[in-house]
């Protein structure tokens, strides 16, 4: 056990040896148009893209979250119902749990609670992305009228 414990130690101080560090990687924090290089982005192409890409990434998180509540619940449900016993003691009602139901419920109720919280949490800030992007979107569509104009985005004349 100690062999596999040093082995696992050495192999962690090695990556972190040889890991770059963030602030020496590059970044490219630029946001790619399908159009050809020497393409500049509008400022509503850039936000769009930028909004768009929030909401991924709030998507993924919420995801993520409810997956983890997923599995704390499945450590959960089989550790109360098989693992522990309700017991009265004194008059009072007390969880009377083997070992494993212990283990069960420590690793278990924390990645629940986490899980909601974080599933709670990113919901709302899809939500909020989301409907920043839709409000976004609308207000670019100009309002229709029967009078022919000139529409800037398609490069033509519209009725």
């Amino acid at each position: 056990m100690q062999t596999v414990t040093l082995t696992l130690v050495a192999l962690a101080l090695v990556s972190v040896v040889h890991a770059k560090p963030a602030c020496a990687q590059e970044l490219d924090l630029t946001l790619q148009s399908d159009a050809g290089p020497g393409y500049k982005l509008t400022y509503e192409e850039y936000r769009v893209q930028e909004l768009e890409r929030g909401a991924r990434r709030s998507r993924n998180a919420l995801i993520g979250t409810s997956v983890a509540a997923a599995v704390g619940l499945a450590l959960v449900i089989p550790a109360t119902s098989g693992q522990c016993d309700s017991v009265v003691v004194d008059g009072k009602d007390e969880w009377n749990c083997t070992r494993a139901g212990d283990a069960l419920l420590g690793v278990g109720s924390p990645l629940v609670f986490g899980g909601l919280t974080g599933a709670v949490v990113s919901g709302i800030i899809l939500g909020v992305r989301k409907g920043k992007l839709r409000r976004l979107n609308d207000s670019f569509h100009y309002p229709s009228t029967r009078a022919v104009r000139w529409d800037e985005r398609s490069s033509r004349f519209v009725f």
